[in-house]
């Protein structure tokens, strides 16, 4: 929603991926995925305040070049701290089983997950469209100088909204390293396919974000099963048809006005 290039976004997930994974065994899985958000958010506000605000208005190889460097230096201070190898995220014994959906059996966790991220996304969506701080966003990102002079902080809701994005992105490091495991080159395995997922969708846009995601999902998921030689490219084969269809994304705008 910020219209930012945001590179680090992988990094927020492997720290909430390590946070979660620190906490849950200490404290169990509900804490884990408690305290991953809060300390990604936290990171996030942190990264906002002292660097990312100064590049807001700047071209986006300028952001892609910051954020990068912040997603190379997070990597680096992981595998220092917790070491190069693989780690596994340890499932409650009430959560390992499956689930029976009658036509077939499914992974309980897995099935609460996408259950669980379903809720999310709507409340997310609840959040931009239907509260102060997401209008103020909208608005900003299309006249930040109008919105400033009508008495709204953009920068306190710019910050806001990148400390929910970051959160999510910690939420989900910990929810799904149960399934994915946990690594210091996990950040940006995740970031890849998320790149690829807003470029589908088109940049700035909420419903163009889950279309995107679901998009990659399906073609992955669908081609692992029939031809598994082609998973690895075929998201790569879609975006490149999309941006030659339409280059601003299947839902994104065509223009981007700032102040």
């Amino acid at each position: 929603m910020l219209r930012l290039v945001n590179f680090a976004h992988g990094a927020f997930y492997a720290i909430g991926a390590y946070v979660g994974l620190i906490v849950t065994q200490q404290y169990g899985l509900a804490a884990g995925l408690i305290a991953a958000p809060i300390a990604v958010a936290l990171f996030a506000v942190l990264f906002d305040r002292v660097l990312l605000r100064l590049f807001y208005d700047k071209e986006p190889t300028a952001q892609i070049l910051v954020t990068f460097g912040v997603a190379i230096v997070v990597e680096e201070s992981l595998r220092f701290i917790f070491g190069g190898t693989t780690r596994p995220f340890p499932l409650p014994e009430s959560l390992s089983g499956s689930f029976n959906l009658g036509f077939a059996s499914y992974p309980t966790y897995r099935l609460l997950l996408a259950l669980g991220i379903i809720v999310v996304v709507f409340a997310v969506w609840l959040f931009i469209e239907r509260t102060d701080y997401g209008l103020i966003v909208r608005a900003g990102v299309r006249d930040r100088t109008m919105v400033q002079l009508l008495g709204g902080n953009v920068k306190l809701a710019s910050t806001v909204v990148f400390a929910l994005g970051a959160a999510l992105a910690g939420l989900v490091g910990a929810a799904a390293s149960p399934i994915y495991s946990v690594d210091p080159n996990t950040g940006f395995s995740f970031l890849v396919p998320s790149f690829v997922v807003v470029v589908i969708g088109g940049l700035g846009s909420f419903w163009g974000a889950v279309l995107g995601g679901l998009i990659v999902g399906e073609l992955g998921s669908l081609t692992t099963l029939f031809f598994p030689a082609a998973s690895d490219v075929v998201i790569y084969v879609a975006m490149a048809l999309v941006l030659l269809v339409r280059p601003s994304g299947l839902l994104g705008e065509s223009e981007i006005i700032r102040g």
